[in-house]
């Protein structure tokens, strides 16, 4: 069985259009230091496992959150709509792995002037989906 993470980053790599902003700067949970602009970073946050009274049921729903970096607030915000377009309402087979439904979680846009860095130049968005598919 796939790993969602992989099946994620192989269909952010499927959209053309992703493809050509971006080319294959998709990265896992953290952005490379100095790394080229534009580029999305993909983190799971939380997985929930349901289990039965035999057992673990093989069903997740898996939360991955997108945060696309670029260099102004329209550019990155932008990408994350191409982002969302990919995944929001998806159903079907993902890369090699079933997936039953996707749904948005959050959507939020910040800048890179957070407590960590100081960075005008760069711009955060960010969203989050939930991914339920069944890992057995």
């Amino acid at each position: 069985m796939k790993d969602i993470c992989q099946a994620v980053y192989e269909k952010l790599l499927s959209n053309k259009k992703i493809v050509a902003l971006i080319k294959d700067r998709v990265y896992p949970s953290v952005l490379p230091e100095n790394a080229p602009l534009p580029s999305i970073v993909y983190s799971p946050i939380i997985s929930n496992y349901d289990s039965a009274l035999q057992g673990d049921t093989g069903f997740v729903r898996q939360t991955i959150q997108f945060v696309c970096h670029d260099r102004t607030f329209k550019k990155a915000r932008e990408l994350s709509r191409l982002v969302k377009a990919t995944f929001q309402d998806y159903y079907g087979d993902m890369c090699g792995l079933h997936i039953e439904a996707v749904f948005i979680k959050a959507d939020y846009d910040y800048n890179g002037n957070t407590s960590l860095k100081f960075n005008m130049e760069e711009h955060m968005s960010s969203i989050e989906f939930e991914f339920h598919f069944n890992e057995k």
